[in-house]
């Protein structure tokens, strides 16, 4: 009940007996008031004076008027006229009269006490009012955070759901790498025990072929002496010289006296840095290279000199006789075979053409703490940070043993320990890749080079750069599937741990023969790898795509995000190179390189392969979102006839 309804029922409860006091009222003379307020002025109420009121009040024209100085009234007169009545009549109104006058003060006061209570009600309901609207806000508030809440709720219990359904499509694939992994183990396995076999017969022929040797070495000092006595005989000539000894003690073979080595098919080739000059042909005479390999110089310390028939020398200290440069085609010219392609051989002819070089010469250095032998002369690398020589691993008497390694050195022991762990990291992984083995790392190259870090690796015969033109000028059929599906492997090893490569180029994958007589590429050089969305710490004009180009024009190269799609114009890069024999930047400085990308179109006129140009075409695409993804990569049509499992991309074989 609201307060207006309170007073409501308050005023129809006062109101009946206001209206009878207000009746009773009106009953009375009009002069009522006025006499009585006479009488009570000094003069008594008796009843001859009511009765002269009431005489003159009801019957003026017949009584006289009534005086207040106490004159006689005829008695006998009034009670003629009914005076008695009239008086019991006025004692009886004057006693009402006084009844009503209570009543109504008692009404006023309860009226007033009723008044007052209903304000006290009033106040009371407005606090329960005001009361109410707090309690009532404050549940809107709890049931606007219980709704939040149950919708935080509704969102984790989505994204539970969709994280479940996730670890049981992960543990699907995890089942199906552990079946492949467990059959690529026991094929590993099987290689294994195949490699000991002809690790057994390979020594087993190096038994024989040191007995050989020492049987040679005991006639030719026969024949010596068989020589010396003749000459004794006839007495004209001069007693023998004693034969010299190898200033090398560890030397296994004797060697030639040492001459430069020369250089025939020759190219000049921009180096890393502006204006270095670097020398890429087919090696002769060299002490630790054989015959007919491809190398690529350190740069030149004078490059006015590299002309036909001139020694050169590189900053890296080698010399080099050039002898007949290669003729290379023009740019526009169709691609033609410049030798003819080496066929392979049987296990038993390259163990016999193996046999016949001897071992290069020891330079009587060690890496490791003697661990290591080192030979030959230290190359420098591409980029000039680092050095790369041949080395052999030293047995329990400090001689050569085992195949020929390469050892990479450098002062920059930051970057030698992040190539190491980015090569941790791909080998850790179900992609390995295909990178070449790692043998060991020395954070500090032993006493020898306390200064400088080390990773020993196998060692490939050439770069693919420098290969290309030991089998035509350019890679073709096997040979080009093998190595681009070798880059591809390679690719997805290192972005499956989030890294990207920014360095992939011909020039960091070698060729590699193997017992078998044929060859296979290998990846190398993990120094410029870096996680995903992190700024690169160096590039290659060659294999950057031209966002990154304008970003180093603009000056923002050190803020710039690494992307997969980087790896992917790389990629495209490298395809075009080993099918057509050209990087479409031969020649070209990196300046000119760096401004050119940004608005550059690729022509594939040059891709005999349609299907294959189509691959390269989707890869060099300007806009980083259109390039493919590896899995798009992996199956497009060109791979499609390599007969390959299509979760051998998955596991990086």
């Amino acid at each position: 009940m609201t307060s207006r309804h309170r007073l409501a029922a308050c005023c129809s409860f006062i109101l009946p007996f206001v209206l009878v006091s207000n009746a009773l009222l009106q009953t009375l003379p009009r002069d009522y008031s006025r006499r009585r307020s006479h009488s009570t002025n000094g003069v008594a109420s008796s009843p001859t004076a009511r009765n002269a009121f009431f005489l003159d009040d009801n019957n003026n024209k017949t009584s006289s008027p009534l005086k207040n100085n106490g004159v006689n009234v005829n008695l006998q007169q009034g009670k003629a006229n009914g005076g008695v009545d009239l008086f019991k009549t006025l004692e009886l109104k004057d006693e009402a009269l006084l009844q009503a006058q209570t009543a109504v003060s008692s009404l006023e006061k309860a009226l007033g006490s009723a008044v007052t209570n209903l304000e006290n009600m009033q106040q009371q309901l407005q606090l329960q009012v005001i009361q109410m609207k707090q309690e009532l806000e404050a549940t809107k508030q709890e049931l606007s955070s219980t709704k939040a809440g149950l919708e935080q709720t509704k969102a984790e219990l989505q994204k539970t759901k969709e994280d479940l359904l996730q670890s049981q499509k992960d543990s699907s694939e995890l089942d199906l790498a552990l079946a492949q992994s467990q059959l690529e183990l026991e094929q590993t396995k099987l290689e294994l025990r195949e490699t000991q076999a002809g690790l057994l017969q390979s020594q087993t022929e190096s038994t024989q072929l040191e007995l050989a040797l020492a049987q040679s070495q005991k006639a030719a000092d026969r024949a010596d002496e068989l020589e010396a006595y003749v000459k004794d005989m006839e007495s004209a000539a001069a007693p023998a010289a004693p034969k010299k000894k190898s200033d090398n003690p560890w030397q296994v073979f004797s060697s030639s006296p040492k001459v430069i080595p020369a250089l025939n098919e020759w190219i000049a080739i921009k180096g890393t840095n502006e204006g270095e000059i670097q020398i890429s042909g087919k090696v002769t005479s060299h002490s630790t290279i054989p015959d007919g390999d491809a190398i690529v110089t350190s740069p030149l310390m004078d490059p006015s000199k590299a002309a036909e028939k001139k020694i050169v020398m590189t900053l890296s200290g080698s010399k080099y006789r050039l002898g007949t440069p290669m003729s290379m085609p023009p740019s526009d010219a169709q691609s033609v075979q410049i030798t003819t392609p080496k066929k392979k051989k049987s296990p038993q002819q390259l163990v016999k053409a193996r046999s016949s070089i001897s071992l290069p010469d020891l330079s009587g250095e060690t890496l490791g703490n003697g661990r290591y032998l080192l030979a030959g002369e230290a190359v420098s690398s591409i980029n000039g940070r680092s050095y790369i020589q041949t080395a052999y691993r030293s047995n329990a008497f400090g001689k050569p043993t085992g195949e020929a390694l390469a050892i990479k050195f450098s002062p920059n022991k930051e970057a030698m320990k992040r190539e190491h762990a980015n090569y941790q990291k791909v080998s850790s992984g179900l992609k390995r890749g295909s990178f070449v083995r790692r043998v060991e790392f020395f954070p500090a190259a032993g006493s020898e080079m306390p200064d400088q870090s080390a990773l020993v690796m196998q060692r490939g015969v050439a770069d693919v750069k420098a290969f290309m033109p030991k089998v035509g000028g350019k890679l073709e059929e096997e040979l080009l599937m093998d190595c681009a599906l070798t880059a591809l492997r390679c690719m997805e090893s290192l972005h499956s741990v989030r890294l990207v490569w920014n360095d992939l180029k011909t020039e960091n994958f070698v060729a590699i023969e193997d017992q078998k007589g044929g060859v296979c590429f290998r990846g190398i050089d993990l120094e410029s790898c870096m996680p995903v969305k992190n700024a690169p710490v160096d590039y290659t004009p060659e294999a950057c795509p031209p966002e990154f180009a304008r970003s180093f024009l603009d000056g923002e190269a050190e803020t710039f995000c690494l992307e997969y799609s980087y790896d992917v114009w790389s990629y495209g890069m490298f395809l075009y190179e080993i099918a057509t024999g050209r990087g479409f930047f031969d020649g070209r400085s990196a300046e000119t390189i760096t401004k050119t990308l940004p608005n550059f179109e690729p022509n594939l006129d040059k891709v005999e392969d349609s299907v294959l140009a189509d691959l390269i075409s989707q890869c060099l695409e300007r806009n980083p979102n259109d390039r493919p993804s590896l899995s798009q990569i992996s199956n497009h049509p060109f791979f499609a006839s390599t007969g390959k499992n299509p979760f051998d991309f998955l596991f990086g074989i």
